[in-house]
This record gives structure tokens, C-alpha cells and sequence, in this order.
């Protein structure tokens, strides 16, 4: 099947990414679309409260956090698109690059990013390391490679007498070459600061925070990295899960009736059938994934919910559906929600506009709809109204202004010549270069991304 051909079949089985696709305009025009169709902020609300809370915790006094409270509060606008990791993975650092030009629209300091934890580390956007020269760098080993991020207990421990050889596990003068090595080195020492994030953080997830927050200004050329907006980079496993157990405590939330009430649970796992990041046939879990451990392994789990025992099922997995039991395993990570609490949290009950992928165009408003008809169902009308204004579909994954294979390349790129690094990190993305992607038309933009994301698969 020709490039064309598979576009054309693309966006016939995808109507929602075509109507993306169509849209009138540069990418200019769409940042202020975005701005348009938000929502106006409702102040210090829960999940703007737990981002902020994380946000002080990793990274202090890096940040203006009454900036960013006044930021969240009047523009309830992230990015949900992200795999947490490095910041590295070419269709993630487009994404963010595109979101910067729209914060940036926005007059606004932060690129607020919550990433999920919910992936392996050998992931194709590979938080097990990092891509580089058509590589794969590694930190971690392989046998923990199916090991999900947010349950990587460790950190990155790097010594700068010792060089890339403390961190990388696979470095290696066959695999690069002086000057490149050179390079990391300085990127990842002197840049990154990755001896003082392994000192000030003990666990990956937090370490990627800090790691983010100093790699992102190094994208962009040394005359405009002041003037460009920082970026947070937090797990959103951790943030949902705080706030999904503040719902379970209170025995009169919605998501207590939707868990523990028998008849609203019935109503919800049937009309949330099928859709993904929920549950099916052959895909999704009842509301939480187990988690298993066997011979140093974590592996996920599918768990169905038997009503006769008032439980949750799966393999070498039963847990009861009962308030205290939830919340303990959810506290021990014994269990993981599924995408289906996410979106309830962050885009229904609190309203943000969460930026994201290509599937999210299509699934989100499909959660609405059956969230809606659950609602009807089982009497709650007084509540349909407050979830039945329109969703915006804010497509940030998918568009693909830059061509470089890594984010890492595109620095080396901008900080090397014939082959030879330059010994400074001066040089990134310059303002003419975004002023060009502005001028971009969103379908060209679009395009370019979906052809790349056809090619990966």
C-alpha cells in the first residue's frame, strides 16, 4: 500500500484525527483555537493542588510556584500524551516542543506535563535509556526491562570522575566515537547535573523531573532560553492515585458509588465496554490492574470484578471490593487504576483540557458519552449537565514539525560540525525555526506524524 493510500485508510477508519487533519489554519491559528475552547480555571483545586505539591517536592526552588499556581488556576491546560522518561523519544519532544509554542501564545511560564509511569521500561519510547545516534542507551539491565516506571525503586547513580561509564551500561568506543562521548559527558554532567539529581533524588521517577527540567532548556538556542516557558515533567500515577484515594475515603463521592454500589457498578462496566483504556473482550482491566511479582519480575494482571464475592479476579490475584482493602493495596501498589480514573478525574470532574495523542481523539469523547448514559442510568440527572459540555479534543501527539531521530540528536545536531562537538551547549532551536513552525499549517503538521507513526508500526 502506497504513503497516500494508507493516510487515505488511516483517516477512513479514524474520522475524529481526520477532522484534526482538516483544520483551517497554521499552528498559530490552533494555539489560539486551544485558548478559545478553555474552560476557565477554577482556582486551587484538587489536582492543582497535588501538581504543585509534587512540583515543590522535586524541584524546589527551581520554580516560581506562585507563578505556577496562578498559571493552573487560570488556564486548567497539560499534557496527558507523555511516556515518563527521558525526554528524548522523537514524537514526545515534538509534542512538547509544539505545546512550548502554545504556552508561549499563552504568555504563560510552565509547560505542565503529567507523564504516565504505567509503561515498561523497554517501551518504544524507551525509558529503560535513551535513543542517540540510532542507538539504544541503556541504564537500566535487561532483566528489568518489562518493569513498569513508576515501580523502579532506584536511581541513576553517575560519578563524573568516572564518566558515561557510571550510568550507561552499554558504552562501549564501538558504539561511539571520542567526540561523541565527549558530548554526552558534558550533556549529562555539566548540563543535567546527573551526580547532584542522583544525590537529591533516590528514585527514577523523581530523577526524570529533574532531569527534564534541565535538559528542556537545552533545545533551544542560549538567546532564547531564557525567554522560553520551563518545563515540568511529573508522573501522573502517583498524582491520580493521592486523589482517587481521597474519593474512595469520602463514602458519598461519585467514585465510591461507582465502585461499591453494586447496581452503579453494573451500569458502568457495561456501558465503558469496549472502549479503550477501559475494558473488553480481550483488552483493559476492571478499574485497576494487579500487580504481580514472581522470581524478581513485575508483571501487569487483567482483573474481573466477581459480584458474588464482591471481588476483584485474576490471575494468582483476588482482591476484595471493599473501601479500606482498596485504598491499602493502592498504598502497597498492589494495584494500578486504569485510564478509565484518569480521564474521570482530570477531565471530568476537574475540567482540565488534557493535551494528547492520536487514540485520545477518539476514546475521550467516548468516555463522555458512556459517562453520561451510566449517569442517566442510575438516576443521578442533577450531575448529567456538569459533564455534558463539550469536550475539546486538544491534539498535541501526532503533530511532527522536526525531523532529528532524538531529541539527543537534535542537540548534537545543533552543537557539532563535521562531526566534532563544540565543547559548549550554545546552540538549539532558534527563534526564526519556531517562528517557522508557527507559520505552519496544521494539516502539513499532522501529516508528517501520522506518516511517522504508520512507519513505527
Amino acid at each position: 500500500m502506497k504513503a497516500t493510500e494508507k493516510l487515505l485508510d488511516f483517516f477512513y477508519r479514524r474520522p475524529d484525527i481526520r477532522e484534526k487533519f482538516i483544520f483551517p489554519g497554521t499552528f498559530r491559528d490552533y494555539a489560539l483555537d486551544i485558548k478559545e475552547t478553555l474552560s476557565p480555571g477554577n482556582g486551587n483545586t484538587p489536582l492543582t493542588i497535588k501538581i504543585i505539591e509534587e512540583a515543590r517536592r522535586i524541584l524546589g526552588k527551581e520554580l516560581q510556584l506562585d507563578s505556577l499556581e496562578k498559571q493552573l488556576g487560570s488556564y486548567p491546560l497539560i499534557s496527558y500524551a507523555d511516556h515518563h522518561g527521558l525526554l528524548n523519544y522523537k514524537l514526545l519532544y515534538n509534542s512538547n516542543i509544539l505545546y512550548s509554542l502554545m504556552i508561549k501564545e499563552l504568555e504563560l511560564p510552565y509547560v505542565v506535563v503529567l507523564a504516565t509511569g504505567n509503561i515498561p521500561l523497554m517501551n518504544i519510547s524507551y525509558p529503560r535509556g535513551f535513543y542517540f545516534k540510532e542507538r539504544k542507551f541503556n541504564f537500566f539491565r535487561k532483566k528489568q526491562s518489562n518493569t513498569p516506571v513508576f515501580l523502579v525503586n532506584s536511581n541513576l547513580h553517575a560519578e563524573k570522575q568516572e564518566g558515561i561509564e557510571s550510568f550507561l551500561l552499554n558504552y562501549g568506543k564501538d558504539i561511539i566515537n571520542i567526540e561523541e562521548k565527549e558530548f554526552l559527558e558534558y550533556l549529562f554532567f555539566n548540563c543535567l547535573e546527573i551526580e547532584k539529581s542522583a544525590e537529591k533524588h533516590n528514585v527514577f521517577s523523581d530523577q526524570i523531573t529533574y532531569l527534564n527540567y534541565k535538559l528542556w532548556r537545552y533545545y533551544f538556542d542560549r538567546s532564547i532560553r531564557d525567554s522560553s516557558p520551563n518545563l515540568i515533567y511529573l508522573q501522573s500515577n502517583q498524582i491520580i492515585l493521592s486523589l482517587l484515594i481521597e474519593e474512595i475515603k469520602k463514602r458519598d463521592s461519585l467514585i465510591s458509588l461507582i465502585l461499591f454500589e453494586p447496581e452503579a457498578r453494573k451500569v458502568y462496566l457495561k456501558n465503558f465496554y469496549g472502549i479503550p483504556g477501559c475494558w473488553g473482550e480481550n483488552h483493559g482491566s476492571h478499574w485497576f490492574w494487579g500487580i504481580v511479582e514472581r522470581k524478581n519480575k513485575v508483571r501487569f494482571t487483567s482483573l474481573r470484578v466477581d459480584d458474588a464475592a464482591n471481588s476483584l479476579i485474576g490471575e494468582n490475584f483476588g482482591l476484595e471490593l471493599d473501601r479500606e482493602a482498596i485504598v491499602e493495596a493502592l498504598l502497597a501498589k498492589k494495584i494500578l487504576p486504569v485510564i478509565f480514573f484518569d480521564f474521570l478525574i482530570v477531565t471530568f470532574m476537574e475540567g482540565y483540557l488534557a493535551l494528547g495523542g492520536l487514540n485520545q481523539l477518539e476514546y475521550l469523547p467516548q468516555m463522555q458519552e458512556a459517562h453520561i448514559k451510566s449517569l442517566e442510568e442510575i438516576g443521578m440527572n442533577d450531575l448529567v449537565e456538569k459533564f455534558a459540555a463539550p469536550i475539546s479534543h486538544g491534539l498535541i501527539c501526532g503533530m511532527y514539525p522536526f525531523e532529528f531521530d532524538s531529541g539527543i540528536d537534535l542537540i548534537w545536531h545543533y552543537n557539532s560540525r563535521d562531526g566534532k562537538f563544540n565543547g559548549n551547549m550554545d546552540g538549539g532551536l532558534t527563534q526564526k525555526e519556531l517562528d517557522n513552525v508557527y507559520k505552519t499549517e496544521v494539516t502539513e503538521l499532522i501529516g508528517a506524524g501520522i506518516e511517522t507513526t504508520l512507519a513505527i508500526l
